[in-house]
């Protein structure tokens, strides 16, 4: 038996001839190719010519495009294969090929390089507080992703970001109500509409037990001191419920929750990520990585993906442990959080069994994991889009992907009808304010220099 690899090489006949061949001599003997086009009809004829063992090629009923030569058979859509060949190459026919094998976790993949491999996009991460902030961070790190933390104007592919400044506790609530109202153009040229973000949540009563073991430490929080002469129960009751600062654990919990239902946003479980070595399933997480490597278009084994992950160097770690809240919740502090409204629990998927036991494992996760990525697909790079107005007499507008540096003048400037190249422009928006403030400053000194020079005090 072979083991579990998305492999992505480039869509020519000898790259995938290659690939199978090898897999063909590691023991793979059932090769399914997706569809059966002329891409598919050549490689079969390459296979069965190349002189090592012939593998068992077969081909879905409803994806014929070809006439079916020798050695290529039909098969149903349950058959027992070694390797799916994904030979499409629109980028939207091979994603929907690659999720068909989400719940498939014997078989490996060969897919083609399209646009939407993972070194074409940037990555957006987004936690709830102590939900495992630096497990995520992690998993970006494992799955090839370089740290760029602060988005730029234009964000680099191959590249995490946070959604907002350094901050991967960006709530859905502040960046869609509160930066929205005061971006330009409504924030709509953001790029995390258009590129995949992980977002991670923890099962509530496990963040609160994680923020009562945290947030009274002397300078892990700006509001530790309200907290540090409390008891562990007493910080848990404050962080359930408290009117005057901290609001309920609904509160807190409930500006994320809209992230779950974003289609280009992956929802990734604390329990699920944790594995094993944290009192998770190493099923679960299986499961989890091989689905984000679908998603993202990430190659690798699952289970090598999966054994670079846990770390105990985490600054914020406490135990990592899943399900600490049954021995560690006092039955006050368990009394005040069921008075709560439970809905937040609901949506997250932790809501209780009809035996009142509160479930370990979110019941979305299967729901999350099949859920496929679509991103927006309108671009704002033709629109020109003030970003800056007034800036020591000039405008800043973006336009084709770059900032122009637009004097202000009487009647508007439209760089739609007019050539742009008038215009000084550079490839950030920071680079075209040091541009005016250069500029201005210039300015003063020919008018000081000519002052000085003619005589004038």
């Amino acid at each position: 038996m072979t083991t579990q690899e998305l492999i992505i090489v480039s869509r020519d006949t000898d790259a995938f001839h290659e690939t199978c061949t090898q897999r063909i001599l590691s023991g793979a003997s059932t090769l399914l190719l997706r569809p059966y086009n002329r891409f598919a009809e050549s490689l079969a004829e390459r296979l069965d010519t190349s002189g090592v063992q012939a593998p068992n090629l077969c081909v879905l009923h409803n994806e014929v495009e070809r006439p079916l030569q020798w050695p290529v058979t039909l098969a149903e859509k349950d058959t027992k294969t070694d390797l799916v060949v994904v030979c499409a190459s629109d980028p939207k026919t091979v994603a929907a090929l690659l999720m068909d094998q989400v719940d498939d976790m014997d078989t490996s993949v060969v897919s083609p390089v399209t646009t939407d491999v993972y070194t074409h996009h940037p990555l957006f991460l987004i936690s709830i507080p102590k939900s495992g902030t630096h497990l995520l961070y992690r998993l970006a790190e494992v799955l090839g992703y370089r740290p760029g933390v602060v988005c730029p104007d234009n964000p680099r592919p191959e590249t995490w970001y946070c959604v907002e400044h350094s901050n991967s506790h960006t709530s859905a609530r502040h960046f869609f109500n509160d930066t929205v109202s005061r971006s330009p153009f409504g924030n709509r040229d953001h790029p995390f509409m258009r590129s995949p973000a992980l977002f991670i949540y923890r099962n509530p009563l496990d963040i609160l037990v994680s923020e009562a073991n945290y947030y009274h430490r002397d300078g892990k929080t700006a509001f530790a001191g309200y907290l540090q002469n409390r008891s562990f129960e007493e910080r848990l009751l404050a962080l359930i419920d408290d009117p005057w600062l901290l609001g309920s654990i609904r509160d807190r919990v409930g500006e994320f929750i809209a992230w779950l239902e974003f289609p280009n946003v992956i929802p990734v479980s604390f329990e699920e990520l944790i594995g094993p070595r944290g009192g998770g399933a190493s099923d679960l997480l299986a499961r989890l990585i091989w689905s984000i490597q679908l998603k993202l278009q990430v190659p690798g084994q699952p289970e090598t993906i999966s054994s670079q992950l846990y770390r105990e160097d985490s600054p914020t770690f406490h135990k990592g442990q899943i399900g600490e809240f049954r021995t560690e919740f006092p039955e006050a502090a368990m009394d005040r959080f069921f008075n709560l409204p439970q809905d937040f629990m609901e949506l997250l998927g932790y809501a209780c069994d009809p035996g009142g036991e509160t479930p370990l494992f979110s019941g979305r996760i299967d729901e999350f994991r099949r859920r496929p990525l679509r991103f927006s697909e309108t671009e704002f790079s033709d629109t020109p889009i003030t970003v800056e107005q007034n800036f020591s007499r000039h405008n800043i507008v973006k336009y084709q992907d770059r900032f122009f540096v637009v004097p202000e003048s009487p009647e508007p400037i439209d760089l739609t009808t007019i050539d742009p190249n008038r215009f000084f422009s550079t490839k950030s928006l920071q680079s075209s304010r040091n541009t005016i403030i250069l500029g201005s400053w210039y300015r003063l000194m020919v008018k000081f220099l000519k002052r000085t020079f003619s005589g004038k005090t």
